[in-house]
């Protein structure tokens, strides 16, 4: 039993564990503020999960890795009542871990930022990106993009072009986390806004795809700017959907919410 999980301070109201359907509740941190926790986060992983930890060669990556998944475990052992050193996850064919009963979940991480998105059930994605430059920016989109996703992106000046881009990197990853038929999918088959300031929407979905992942009126997208410097997108499965923010900070608690 990892007693030191008890040491792990968590702030934040009841409700802020109570997961309503048809909700998204996105928890954003800065790992950076949260390494003076490293010890009490490391005491709730499971052995493979300290395995893999310690396979890092920086040691940077390794507390990283502890932080992340020790609050993934945190906030769903509080959402669902359970011990969070006691959670075993499942690894499904391509490798994205649930848990058996809910609540579903994702989790995506750029440096020290961190976004996990949980609800009550539900195909669910989540992707963060800090906004910066991107050096090959224009190469990786002809690559790889959908045709009107280049399209669009050529149509923006240069001085937006790297916010399109990380628009599309997002709401893209996003997606195809959600469909949960894996990272092999291409990107060239389904198409995403691109341009900023637009409502954030699945445009097009191939034929090759639609038998495995439905057409673009069957998912929702989402975008939420909540930590600085950063951009995050959030797909799901279906219509009517609420996204609500939370933001942990060094002690743990959540002081931000919002819905918007």
């Amino acid at each position: 039993m990892h007693d030191e999980s008890a040491t792990v301070p968590t702030g934040g109201c009841a409700d802020d564990y109570v997961l309503a359907p048809g909700v998204i509740r996105v928890w954003f941190a800065d790992l950076a503020g949260l390494s003076a926790h490293r010890g009490a986060m490391r005491a709730l992983l499971s052995d493979d999960e300290l395995e893999r930890a310690d396979r890092f060669l920086m040691e940077r990556l390794t507390d990283r890795f502890i932080l992340r998944r020790g609050l993934l475990r945190l906030l769903l052992g509080r959402c669902t009542g359970r011990d969070p050193a006691g959670l075993a996850f499942d690894y499904g064919t391509h490798g994205k871990p649930t848990l058996s009963g809910g609540p579903s979940f994702n989790l995506s991480d750029s440096e020290d930022s961190l976004a996990i998105a949980v609800a009550a059930e539900g195909r669910i994605g989540v992707d963060i990106e800090r906004l910066r430059p991107i050096e090959s920016a224009d190469g990786i989109a002809d690559r790889f993009f959908h045709a009107a996703e280049c399209a669009a992106l050529w149509a923006l000046g240069p001085e937006r072009r790297d916010e399109g881009f990380l628009l599309a990197w997002t709401r893209k990853e996003a997606f195809i986390k959600a469909a949960g038929v894996g990272l092999s999918m291409p990107l060239d088959q389904f198409a995403v806004e691109v341009t900023p300031g637009a409502p954030p929407a699945l445009l097009e979905i191939g034929e090759s795809l639609r038998g495995e992942v439905g057409v673009p009126a069957d998912w929702s997208l989402f975008d939420r700017r909540v930590l600085p410097g950063t951009i995050a997108a959030v797909a799901a499965h279906g219509t009517g959907w609420t996204v609500e923010t939370r933001v942990m900070d060094a002690s743990l608690s959540p002081p931000g919410r919002g819905p918007g």
